[in-house]
């Protein structure tokens, strides 16, 4: 964005009647916190990513750490899937979020993550719904200040042979070269 200070001045008046310091915008973005993670990083579960994220409408910095990938309840995934839960194991990746910038990303879809099996590939499972020991949420109202945090978490599921190992961001500037979190 590009701001410019334009100033008026009456006849008669000498040019040090001018500002002597160039105008700022009060809609100038926020300082970076920390620097972004670069793409194609590998990090363990428990580390903390930095992200440029932008929901199709506002763009700011966020925060991402995978706390968790662990098996999700199979009663749970059995009683809200049937059937197609069959030959199944599910997965839930759960990760904190934090709004590094101030973006207003309240009430929205934030980042999502996605299981990895052994050979680094996705599950190959699409899964539409949640269970409750394992919901996505929407951001909370209030995420729209630096510091703001939220619990979030994922579901998926594989086959028993091909547990899962890690999880991936591939969203933004990691589409195709995405942030890895594997368990130590």
């Amino acid at each position: 964005m590009v701001a410019a200070a334009l100033t008026a001045s009456a006849c008669g008046s000498s040019s040090s009647d001018a500002p002597s310091a160039a105008a700022t915008s009060s809609s100038a973005p926020p300082p970076i916190v920390e620097p972004t993670t670069p793409p194609g990083t590998s990090l363990t579960v428990g580390q903390r990513a930095v992200v440029n994220y932008s929901d199709g409408i506002d763009e700011g910095l966020l925060a991402i750490t995978v706390t968790a990938i662990e098996q999700a309840d199979q009663n749970d995934f059995r009683t809200a899937f049937g059937d197609k839960a069959q030959g199944l194991t599910p997965y839930c990746i759960r990760y904190t979020v934090e709004n590094l910038t101030g973006t207003d990303f309240g009430t929205k879809v934030g980042p999502t993550l996605e299981a990895l099996v052994g050979d680094g590939e996705t599950t190959g499972t699409f899964i539409t719904g949640d269970i409750p020991s394992c919901a996505p949420r929407l951001s909370p109202g209030d995420f729209d200040h630096p510091g703001a945090r939220y619990e979030n978490a994922d579901l998926d599921a594989t086959s028993p042979d091909d547990p899962v190992v890690a999880a991936r961001y591939d969203g933004n500037d990691y589409d195709g070269n995405p942030l890895v979190w594997r368990m130590p």
